[in-house]
């Protein structure tokens, strides 16, 4: 079995029964121990399993929300933020879209665009955005999140990492804490969502307020290393953001 199939078929293992020994994981996929142990300790260094005394488990314990159920949250806020990038984005350009509802949103308002090419590591985005004629449409290889429609793993980031010269970059997030950090609830979504802001030159971070002032587990970015945060409403006081980088939708 190839490692990137060995390490899609760990992942779902984990997802579906939760922490395992490395044994019992060897078993299921036919693969020394040692060999497993390598693989896990480059999988670990990637954010996508916690390697535990003699077994592993998920990163993510507690299940995500489903797209489905995001996607009618805060929804005319969304719809304002999405709105505001759309207006920089210029013919012609290349586009790098990470996943979540608010990306999803900017998506949608792509048809207009005359000529572009988008990279993304999201199905919703992927999908909308293959119907518009105008638009070459490149989807990442990886792992599927089922519940969130994203893409990650070793194959989803060595995608995003070899891309140059994208002209955005548009990333969503779960948090934005006091000091500026830009976060993410899943340490493998970080890690593929860091690398879809590194490709581009103009780098943005699309957020509902709800996520202001809150923490997670998983570091993305820092409001410093990016063009701009677009958000719908005055950030709450105790979060820190360079006041040249916020656009209010």
């Amino acid at each position: 079995m190839k490692t990137a199939k060995r390490e899609q078929k760990i992942i779902g293992f984990l997802e579906s029964r939760g922490a395992m020994s490395v044994e019992e994981l060897s078993g299921l996929l036919g693969v020394s121990v040692s060999t497993l142990r390598k693989q896990l300790a480059v999988m670990q260094d990637n954010g996508l399993v916690i390697r535990t005394y003699g077994g592993v488990m998920p990163v993510n314990r507690v299940p995500d929300e489903t797209f489905e159920s995001k996607l009618h949250k805060n929804i005319a806020e969304k719809r304002r933020i999405a709105e505001l990038a759309r207006t920089l984005i210029p013919a012609g350009a290349t586009i790098a879209l990470g996943s979540g509802t608010t990306i999803y949103g900017l998506a949608n308002l792509l048809d207009d665009l005359p000529k572009g090419t988008i990279y993304t590591n999201s199905m919703q985005s992927a999908d909308l955005a293959a119907r518009c004629q105008n638009l070459e449409v490149h989807l990442s290889s990886g792992i599927l999140r089922s519940r969130t429609g994203t893409i990650i793993g070793s194959e989803a980031a060595e995608y995003f990492r070899s891309l140059r010269g994208v002209d955005y970059a548009f990333v969503g997030c779960d948090a934005i804490d006091s000091s500026g950090a830009v976060l993410s609830d899943n340490l493998s979504v970080a890690s593929v969502e860091k690398l879809i802001l590194s490709c581009a030159r103009h780098r943005y971070i699309l957020c509902d307020n709800s996520k202001l002032g809150q923490s997670a587990v998983a570091r993305v970015t820092d409001l410093k290393d990016v063009d701009g945060l677009i958000t719908a409403q005055s950030p709450a006081a105790e979060v820190y953001v360079p006041l040249t980088k916020l656009l209010f939708a």
